[in-house]
């Protein structure tokens, strides 16, 4: 995305987990400013830097994901914050996936463009330990025409990686529980037959095995030392590492008879 400078045009959300504001350029373009107050760390944790270097993860395995900007804008009070800016995709029609018709639930193939790649979104999601996807607010349809097939895009992730502690109180990133794929919820409704198939779901396997520690560098550097701490970019480093090995026994273990 292209760097800008934004301004406050009104606040959208304000929540425990952090604030999103509307922001617009001085070309016009608006976006969704998110940031986290100190106060808020226990339900964020470093919030904006796991929603950088998740989008550049899933930019580096081929996932169509939202552009991001990390900048400041500055409040009503006069206090600038640190945050990401996220901008939406054009389209005549877009919603997030909980609300599309039923018939997209029941036969995604008919309805939904590159559904084998959808289909292989539940490795990328375990791998970083994203437990958001489930409910469908975070995976985003769109269309430029009612008879067109659904293009889809990725939003919203947060609670990834270093996560908050909050994430963390039900075991610590090696407790067994993460590696159990069945018990968490990583699967949106309707695409549970597409996420059980092992031929879907092997190459996707295989390419984030085949990522090296400079590609995982790579996007850490994604997010800057004054939104992440170096004991914080340690923790998500090692968690990835340590997660890509453990990766393709963690789907056999689960489609396994």
């Amino acid at each position: 995305m292209m760097s800008r400078q934004w301004f406050l045009k009104q606040t959208y959300l304000t929540k425990k987990q952090g604030h999103v504001w509307i922001v617009v350029s001085r070309d016009g373009t608006l976006g969704y400013f998110k940031f986290v107050t100190p106060e808020q760390w226990y339900y964020s944790g470093p919030m904006v830097a796991n929603e950088l270097i998740s989008a550049a993860l899933a930019k580096q395995l081929g996932f169509p994901v939202a552009d991001l900007q990390e900048t400041s804008v500055t409040g009503v009070d006069g206090v600038s914050r640190r945050g990401i800016v996220s901008l939406s995709v054009r389209a005549r029609e877009m919603l997030p996936w909980q609300e599309a018709d039923a018939a997209v639930f029941q036969d995604p193939v008919h309805h939904v463009k590159d559904t084998d790649l959808l289909a292989a979104l539940i490795v990328f999601d375990v791998w970083i330990t994203n437990l958001d996807r489930s409910l469908g607010a975070n995976l985003i349809l769109y269309r430029h025409h009612p008879a067109e097939s659904y293009s889809w895009y990725l939003i919203d992730h947060g609670n990834c990686l270093y996560g908050s502690p909050r994430k963390w109180e039900r075991g610590r990133p090696s407790a067994p529980l993460w590696d159990r794929i069945s018990t968490s919820r990583y699967t949106p409704k309707g695409l549970e037959d597409l996420q059980t198939s092992w031929s879907k779901l092997e190459p996707m396997i295989a390419k984030i095995e085949a990522l090296t520690e400079a590609d995982i560098d790579q996007a850490l550097d994604c997010a800057s030392d004054e939104i992440l701490k170096s004991t914080e970019r340690a923790f998500i480093r090692n968690l990835l590492l340590d997660r890509q090995k453990r990766l393709r026994r963690m789907f056999t273990d689960w489609l396994s008879p």
